[in-house]
């Protein structure tokens, strides 16, 4: 059967292939506008991970720098013609004063490199880690979650793909944000089983409900549990999450 994925580049490694996988689909949810406004809850989530407390620092940068850029300069100036010209009205008339023009240009230059000390300074100080985690619990959110209804199936049926050693291969914050991701998701979609179950539905009946209390994070025992050694798994056409043993596929012949 023909790979449903998007030819890869060559050049690139396995887990650079991995990620831009993963960033290709959001991407084409987002060209296709798909991907929709995020929940409010899940804007504070991500408001919380990515600008604080960079952007808040990256503005204190920012706006230091161009006060400094602005009145430095000619402080220097003034401070170096007072020496030389000392003290009374000779030296309030070699004070330096900016025309008109300069000021314009000066403040248009002084600005923009201000500002990129103060983006410089929001993406030193973002903790990337933090910020992907956050994402990677969206799935887990109580009520409505836009992201994860129009993510988590794609993100599922690519990590399906691929070969389950990759994952003890390769390690870094990004990978495991997406792997935290796609296990957020397998709970989620569980969790919503259980609800239907409850409400006497069947998993296949397609109605939309917003999630009562935020997804268990040990949803998975707590199932196990509950249909006390049943093939748990296997109820509903439900597959377990992650279980995936195939080592043959189509990230094999990349």
């Amino acid at each position: 059967m023909p790979s449903s994925f998007p030819p890869f580049d060559n050049s690139l490694t396995e887990d650079a292939k991995v990620v831009k996988s993963f960033a290709d689909k959001i991407q084409e949810k987002i060209d296709h506008k798909i991907l929709k406004k995020p929940e409010k809850k899940e804007r504070k989530i991500l408001e919380d991970a990515i600008l604080y407390p960079g952007a808040v620092i990256g503005s204190l940068v920012g706006i230091s720098a161009f006060i400094v850029l602005r009145r430095g300069p000619i402080y220097v100036m003034n401070r170096i013609l007072a020496k030389q010209h000392g003290t009374g009205n000779k030296a309030s008339n070699a004070m330096y004063k900016e025309s008109l023009t300069a000021k314009v240009v000066g403040s248009t230059f002084d600005a923009a490199f201000a500002s990129l000390l103060g983006v410089s300074a929001w993406v030193i100080s973002t903790d990337k880690q933090k910020a992907l985690m956050a994402v990677a619990d969206i799935p887990l959110v109580e009520g409505h979650s836009e992201i994860s209804d129009t993510l988590c199936d794609d993100f599922i049926s690519i990590y399906g793909g691929i070969r389950p050693k990759f994952w003890k291969e390769y390690s870094d914050d990004t990978l495991t944000a997406i792997q935290t991701f796609v296990q957020n998701c397998e709970k989620r979609q569980l969790y919503q089983k259980r609800l239907k179950m409850e409400m006497g539905l069947s998993h296949e009946d397609d109605v939309e409900f917003e999630l009562p209390s935020r997804v268990p994070d040990d949803i998975l025992q707590q199932e196990k549990d509950r249909f006390d050694g049943t093939d748990w798994a296997s109820l509903e056409d439900f597959e377990e999450p992650l279980d995936n043993n195939e080592e043959k596929s189509f990230w094999d012949d990349k």
